[in-house]
C-alpha cells in the first residue's frame, strides 16, 4: 500500500510504498478513505514526541472502512 511517511525528523515526508498491515487477533484493518494531520503530528514530525519512532506514518485521525 502507498502512505505518507517521514524517515528523519524535520525532514519532508514522501509517499512510499509500505507493506500491507496485518491486524492483531483483536483487530482490524481500516481501509483508509480520507485522514487530517495535527498539532500532535507535527509534535511527531519535529522529534518532540518520545512515542514516534521512524519510520513513522503521520495521520491518526482518519476516516475509512473496516
Amino acid at each position: 500500500m502507498k502512505a505518507v511517511l517521514f524517515e528523519q525528523f524535520g525532514q519532508p515526508p514522501r509517499v512510499q510504498s509500505v507493506p500491507d498491515p496485518t491486524p492483531s487477533t483483536e483487530g482490524v484493518v481500516i481501509k483508509v478513505e480520507a485522514t487530517g494531520l495535527c498539532r500532535s503530528d507535527w509534535h511527531g514530525w519535529m522529534g518532540h514526541d518520545p512515542d514516534v519512532t521512524l519510520p513513522h506514518v503521520p495521520g491518526h485521525e482518519l476516516a475509512g472502512t473496516v
